[in-house]
């Protein structure tokens, strides 16, 4: 066709380049031929191309073509009113539902600006950052023109095809798809259609009581320019949120971009600078955890002669340290090797050599560490105080809480817990879970381990005289919540406080229970290790940072919370 095209000065459209990766070399070949000089072209010939964001396509195509780029306009006012100056005057207003049929089109316009606004939020917004485009609203509306022809409209279909296949068919995690569907009842159900009915508690979105396009689109330029989040059911710290990320992208590439000078006169060079760095590391981090000095009550075996499951658990984890304390030291040893000319500057130690000076985890740690968003300073700290919480349960025996953030592979501690219960009443494993009872009462790890240091085994004692003694579970401290705190008076979930973005939650029993019902009232709440939420699933079954669903009370409908998407953390970013 290309072929052809450059004789008779025809145009040629090849269409979503980037699912079709084979032929992309074979395509740039073509195009680097219209360069040589016995090649003769129409000048009427055109090639035009079309891909989605893709590492893919031929970036010599890219340098030697006119580049137009096609994004979904910013906010919503612009989003809304972009999708009306695609809707026909004749499909909008003449159809047999009448007025019922424009709310519907109204709502669903704006369900589809919300979930693409809702991206600027990051995780709070979305686990996972979905390309939803035009095409999913065009097919939303062909979909509901063709199932509401006979003037009724079948809620139940309309709403699975919507929600579960049309933009459902993009959404992979299982906590977005439940935000996805609550988002959807708030611009696509029954209750829309009533004439007092708002989009938000603020009264300035709804659907207008009218019957012409012009009136719809004088109602959408009145619309407000900056949105507030109350209308995306998010809590005004939303808005903070967005704002650090912009600006630790901004940060992050100012960093990638400046120039690296020696240091100046009477300073001190990259050199000394990342030397004593690595100094400072390698006395801050334990040489090795040696189960060798374990409490005697940790092998203490039950009647049929087996051991806690618990101090199974702390062996892989002592080995999962281990290997990660000796990574860091064999690096860090080499980089001073290589800093003093001793060694050879690999490329492996030069990275980690740039990531010193940039503040932040070389990735040959990250990737034999645990997940962490954290910068260097912050990842080293924490990387102590999690040394030093296995190294107490290690030679003073079990803790009466467990810093759940402290342990490589939560999600094993937590197995461990309901294996021994099911052997203390023999039970069924399988038929386990665990039901969250939260106690009043706050345990800082840091402050825990540096009273350790200082005033030796009394001070966990004085910090356990605050916690009750329970039978069966485990009691679990060091959980953030995202989106929410915790009402210590009321014992439910509450909104948070201004500015107030990460609270602690207090104390939880994670208590075995069989066949566990939980009460419908209850708010679902994902436990991650890290606020960047999505994970992949492992080698293990699991996911790297989803951990589990801790079911929390509260006083409001759990769509308001699922909305503002309150989560909990194992861990903070800073």
């Amino acid at each position: 066709m290309i072929a052809e095209a450059q004789k008779n000065g025809n145009w040629i459209f090849l269409q979503n380049c980037h699912l079709a990766v084979s032929w992309m070399l074979s395509m740039e070949e073509i195009i680097k031929s219209f360069s040589e000089p016995d090649i003769v072209i129409h000048e009427n010939f055109r090639l035009f191309l079309s891909s989605m964001p893709t590492s893919v396509f031929p970036v010599t195509v890219l340098q030697n073509s006119v580049k137009v780029t096609n994004e979904p306009p910013k906010g919503l006012r612009a989003n809304v009113r972009r999708a009306f100056t695609e809707i026909s005057g004749t499909f909008f207003e003449e159809h047999i539902l009448g007025r019922k049929w424009r709310k519907i089109i109204f709502g669903v316009c704006f369900f589809h600006a919300i979930i693409q606004e809702r991206k600027k939020f990051g995780p709070l917004g979305w686990n996972i950052r979905y390309e939803f485009n035009d095409s999913d609203r065009e097919c939303a509306l062909l979909n509901l023109n063709l199932y509401c022809q006979t003037g009724h409209i079948p809620w139940d279909a309309l709403i699975y095809i919507t929600g579960e296949i049309t933009y459902g068919g993009r959404v992979t995690d299982a906590w977005d798809q439940r935000c996805l569907r609550t988002i959807l009842k708030r611009f696509f159900s029954p209750e829309t259609l009533k004439e007092e009915y708002k989009y938000s508690a603020s009264g300035i979105y709804f659907a207008p009581e009218s019957d012409s396009l012009s009136d719809f689109n004088s109602y959408i330029e009145n619309l407000p320019i900056i949105d507030d989040p109350e209308i995306f059911g998010m809590h005004e710290n939303a808005n903070l949120a967005f704002q650090r990320q912009e600006t630790v992208t901004l940060i992050n590439t100012i960093l990638e971009v400046q120039p690296r000078s020696s240091a100046a006169a009477g300073g001190k060079s990259n050199d000394e600078v990342v030397h004593e760095l690595a100094d400072s590391i390698l006395n801050k981090i334990p040489e090795k955890l040696n189960m060798d000095d374990a409490a005697e009550t940790l092998f203490v075996r039950d009647s049929n002669g087996r051991v806690n499951s618990l101090t199974t658990v702390l062996g892989q984890e002592v080995d999962r340290f281990n290997f990660l304390l000796r990574v860091l030291r064999t690096s860090l040893c080499t980089l001073q090797k290589a800093i003093a000319g001793l060694v050879v500057m690999s490329e492996e130690m030069e990275r980690i050599y740039n990531s010193f000076l940039n503040n932040q985890v070389p990735e040959h740690w990250a990737s034999a560490a645990y997940p962490s968003l954290k910068p260097l300073g912050s990842w080293v700290r924490d990387l102590a105080l999690r040394s030093a919480f296995i190294e107490s349960w290690i030679t003073r025996g079990q803790p009466k809480s467990f810093w759940i953030s402290g342990f490589f592979f939560p999600q094993g501690f937590l197995t461990g817990t309901l294996q021994n219960h099911a052997r203390k009443y023999n039970l069924p494993i399988d038929e386990l879970n665990f039901r969250f009872n939260v106690i009043p009462a706050y345990r800082d790890q840091a402050v825990i381990t540096e009273a350790l240091k200082n005033l030796g085994q009394g001070a966990e004692l004085d910090q356990d005289q605050k916690l009750p003694s329970i039978e069966d579970g485990v009691l679990v401290h060091g959980m953030f919540m995202d989106s929410s705190r915790w009402d210590d008076v009321n014992m439910v979930m509450e909104d948070a406080l201004p500015r107030v973005m990460n609270p602690m939650l207090p104390v939880v029993q994670f208590e075995p229970q069989q066949n566990y019902v939980p009460d419908p009232s209850l708010y679902h709440a994902p436990l991650y290790k890290t606020s960047a939420r999505a994970g992949t699933l492992s080698t293990t079954g699991h996911s790297t940072n989803f951990v589990v669903t801790v079911m929390l009370p509260s006083n409001r409908p759990n769509d308001y919370w699922i909305s503002k998407a309150s989560a909990l953390l194992c861990q903070l970013n800073e």
